[in-house]
């Protein structure tokens, strides 16, 4: 069986079509702007851009791909995570004076020596993309400081070292909704949003879609759902729509747009809105297996299997994710396939 286009072109990928179970994700109050300049216009390959940017979460899914997309392009990049070296720990990150060092550097990663040890020679950061999430609250990793306190803390070190340009990777769908993901979220975009309004920074924030990939959580559970013959899914994933965008042309996108003039909030999302009712059918299409039986679960049945999730800290279902799937996460896709220069992978086979 021959894999679909847009299988083939990195939204899923089945080694052995015949074993499905072994089947992987793939590559896969501002108005929002849409005038941007194109990935095509981009910096021809190989080129050198002295740039120097500091990535915060660049361990993460979406994060490690931004690093490449930046080192593919010839800027210098400074990770900041809980495995670069040295380590950066973003919950005990909150004060501004906990960031000003990583803003200007001798190595990639390493943090520059005191005032007093003045090196010969010192590459301030240009940039700052924070792209630091996390759908869970832990008591070692509250979302208070990984979402809101520390994101602000460094949009503070920044206008303070005068490193203007800053991109916030925030989420669509947050902003009607209540849960402790959405309102972290919304804290540090508006903070970054009036710092620019005011002329301290020039800021962006980004509220992409749902993204899909090798190496995502969920991702991995929409692969796994695909297999399913018989479906059983809440009401909502059979009523509101995404858009699902692969991650590397996400990251990529990111960067286009970090890199230009835009400014404000911008929405991300791919080709066309689906439900993801739908988007699992297509995955299943892709696979090569006959459309599955899908069932609604009733509420209550919904509602406990969330509660269920709650206590199983690696599963990407939970009620912080019932929420979020019960709001619409779409809007306009010439956002995405203006940054890219092209059309979008489409996620339907």
């Amino acid at each position: 069986t021959q894999r679909s286009q847009a299988c083939a072109q990195g939204w899923c990928e089945a080694p052995d079509l015949n074993q499905p179970a072994q089947a992987m994700a793939g590559l896969a109050a501002t108005q929002p702007s849409t005038g941007v300049a194109t990935s095509a216009e981009a910096s021809t390959a190989n080129a050198v851009d002295p740039r120097t940017v500091l990535l915060t979460g660049a361990s993460g899914f979406i994060g490690s791909r931004i690093a490449a997309q930046l080192q593919a392009r010839g800027l210098r990049v400074i990770t900041a995570s809980r495995s670069s070296t040295p380590a950066c720990d973003l919950a005990q990150m909150t004060q501004s004076a906990d960031w000003l060092p990583w803003l200007q550097h001798t190595e990639p990663g390493q943090p520059a020596p005191a005032p007093a040890a003045s090196p010969p020679e010192r590459h301030p950061v240009d940039l700052v993309i924070n792209a630091v999430g996390a759908l869970r609250d832990r008591a070692a990793r509250p979302l208070q400081a990984l979402h809101a306190d520390a994101p602000i803390a460094l949009f503070e070190a920044c206008a303070q070292a005068g490193v203007r340009r800053v991109v916030q990777l925030s989420a669509l769908g947050i902003a009607g909704s209540d849960t402790a993901y959405a309102r972290t979220k919304r804290q540090a975009d508006e903070r970054l949003l009036a710092m620019t309004q005011a002329g301290q920074l020039d800021g962006l924030v980004l509220r992409p879609s749902v993204v899909f990939g090798h190496g995502g959580e969920s991702s991995a559970l929409f692969m796994a759902l695909a297999q399913l013959p018989v479906l059983p899914l809440p009401a909502a994933a059979r009523q509101q729509p995404i858009q699902p965008m692969a991650v590397t042309e996400l990251a990529e996108a990111i960067v286009q747009l970090a890199l230009g003039e835009s400014s404000g909030l911008v929405e991300l999302g791919g080709a066309r809105a689906l439900t993801m009712a739908e988007f699992i059918a297509s995955l299943r299409a892709q696979l090569g297996q006959r459309p599955a039986r899908q069932m609604t679960l009733p509420r209550w049945a919904t509602q406990a299997s969330a509660r269920a999730g709650d206590a199983l800290p690696i599963s990407p279902w939970c009620s912080t994710a019932l929420a979020l799937m019960s709001t619409p996460n779409a809007t306009n896709p010439d956002t995405l396939r203006t940054a890219l220069g092209r059309e979008p992978t489409p996620p339907q086979a």
